[in-house]
């Protein structure tokens, strides 16, 4: 028996040395099967996977990371009774997983998930049988241990088994940013062209889990804020002018600007992911609050300012909000960092009184131009008689249709905002536009604007918007260079957070509601 063993081992090794030698193609029947089911299929025949990964280098990083993702689940399983702990997976293999899901490209690591996700999920029949144990102990009336222990059970099924593979990640080092990259691969993944509707359910699922779990280690308490200083180290400062997504960092000199003495940077930080900034907060210390993104980014308008006229500034402006991390998307960090740095501010500089953000408008100009359009196809109203009067005398026509046009040919180029006379004709339709859009604008009941609804889910008020604020070309390309404040009166943050989370009701100022009182068949 044992010759004839070794007699096969040489003819299989021949074999493969054969395939090698002469580059023999694979069986033609391979070519019908999905990448996807030729993967599963390795894992499910071991035999296979020597053969196919020695001529087929596309499969060998897959092949090896998901035999170790097997191993990984398959023994975190068996737990310790007494500790309820995974006792048999050892940190090489579940860093080996790591380490080779890394090395993989986009598709693999995406077939890798959706493995993770098929496989590994949920297990259906479980469930079944706990929830009928369950019911029984219902109907039997049972009081006692046997009922907790049908809950523990189906409580322990209901999870995925990828679960337990994430805790134990978790524990490793590096193993929560880890999982925070791997959900910010789920993310990019699910809204890809090419996933399938069945393909992107299953890694929402699989995000939603995971944000779950990282929602709880990522808790404010275990968050700590630090600003970000000249003399912080060279990676932190080259992460923060990277990561900039509001107003693009330029220069060194504009990030040393950015963090000078009239400029504060704050960011989160968490003690398994020390090195990595997970929201950056950007503050200007002003006399009023400001008006235009200018004042704040263009150091070459205004002198540096001494270290003694900080302390007599009364106005804070939260001109950047950036999160770092998209693996961690749906966290709230915002309202955190925000009070967080107020209570900061106030310690420092006890004449601040003011509060309020300079933020972009990222929706408006696609959703005007669309209204436009609309208001064409349907021939319907959306200027007021004023409005609609004052552009058929600018561009001298006498229907409306004609005016709605011109108007629509003229917002498409960033010309018009050169032009002072074009301007004074266009200033009281967009700014009464813009009101109305972020004040009565909705999408499932709130504001449709995301930064809108991120402002006054904090507890904001919509209190001025600005005109032509941010001549930039991402401005116009945004908001015809509109602007708002989003002001924060720290007594009534709370109530006005519960009456938009919960009443769905947007806070304005008395200029802003009187600019998008006036409404037209919108």
């Amino acid at each position: 028996m044992l010759l004839q063993h070794i007699s096969k081992v040489f003819s299989v090794k021949n074999c493969f040395l054969c395939r090698i030698s002469y580059n023999l193609r694979p069986r033609k029947n391979w070519s019908d099967e999905t990448p996807f089911m030729k993967d599963l299929s390795l894992i499910r025949n071991p035999r296979r996977t020597l053969g196919l990964t020695m001529h087929h280098s596309k499969y060998v990083n897959v092949d090896k990371t998901k035999v170790l993702l097997q191993k990984c689940i398959d023994n975190a399983m068996v737990f310790d009774k007494n500790s309820h702990q995974s006792i048999l997976v050892s940190t090489a293999t579940i860093q080996g997983f790591c380490d080779h899901y890394q090395n993989l490209d986009a598709e693999k690591r995406k077939m890798v998930l959706l493995h993770l996700s098929n496989e590994y999920g949920v297990q259906h029949q479980k469930v079944a049988q706990s929830c009928e144990s369950f019911m029984l102990n219902i109907k039997a009336e049972r009081k006692d241990t046997t009922l907790l222990q049908a809950e523990e059970r189906l409580r322990f099924q209901l999870q995925p088994l990828y679960n337990h593979l994430f805790v134990l990640i978790g524990r490793l080092d590096g193993g929560v940013k880890f999982l925070t990259d791997l959900r910010g691969d789920t993310i990019k993944f699910a809204i890809q062209p090419t996933c399938s509707s069945e393909e992107g359910r299953k890694l929402r699922d699989l995000s939603g889990h995971l944000k779950s779990t990282l929602s709880l280690w990522f808790s404010v308490g275990l968050l700590n804020l630090t600003r970000v200083t000249w003399e912080s180290s060279a990676d932190i400062l080259e992460k923060v002018a990277k990561q900039e997504a509001v107003h693009q960092v330029r220069n060194w000199v504009d990030l040393k600007h950015r963090l000078g003495v009239n400029r504060r940077c704050f960011s989160f930080y968490h003690s398994s992911m020390p090195r990595e900034p997970l929201i950056l907060l950007h503050v200007a210390l002003t006399d009023d609050i400001t008006r235009e993104i200018t004042d704040i980014v263009d150091y070459s308008r205004k002198p540096p300012e001494s270290c003694e006229a900080i302390t007599s500034k009364t106005t804070a402006i939260f001109y950047s909000i950036t999160s770092t991390q998209p693996g961690l998307q749906g966290i709230e960090f915002g309202v955190h960092i925000i009070r967080a740095v107020v209570q900061e501010l106030c310690k420092a500089l006890p004449n601040l009184s003011q509060f309020s953000s300079l933020s972009p408008i990222p929706r408006f100009y696609h959703w005007l131009m669309g209204q436009i359009s609309q208001a064409l196809k349907d021939e319907t109203a959306l200027l007021t008689h004023e409005e609609m009067t004052s552009l058929k005398q600018f561009f001298n026509v006498d229907g409306d249709q004609e005016s709605m046009e011109h108007l629509q040919s003229v917002l498409q180029d960033k010309i018009w905002m050169k032009d002072d006379a074009t301007c004074n004709v266009l200033r009281s339709p967009l700014m009464r536009l813009c009101a109305h859009y972020l004040h009565h604008v909705k999408y499932r009941g709130y504001a449709f604007d995301p930064v809108a609804n991120f402002h006054l889910r904090n507890g904001a008020v919509v209190w001025r918007i600005n005109w032509l604020a941010d001549p930039s070309v991402k401005g116009f390309q945004q908001s015809f260079g509109l602007m708002v404040n989003y002001r924060y009166y720290l007594q009534e943050m709370e109530g006005n957070s519960r009456d938009y989370i919960v009443e769905k009701q947007v806070h304005a100022s008395s200029k802003v509601t009187e600019l998008s009182g006036t409404r037209c068949h919108l």
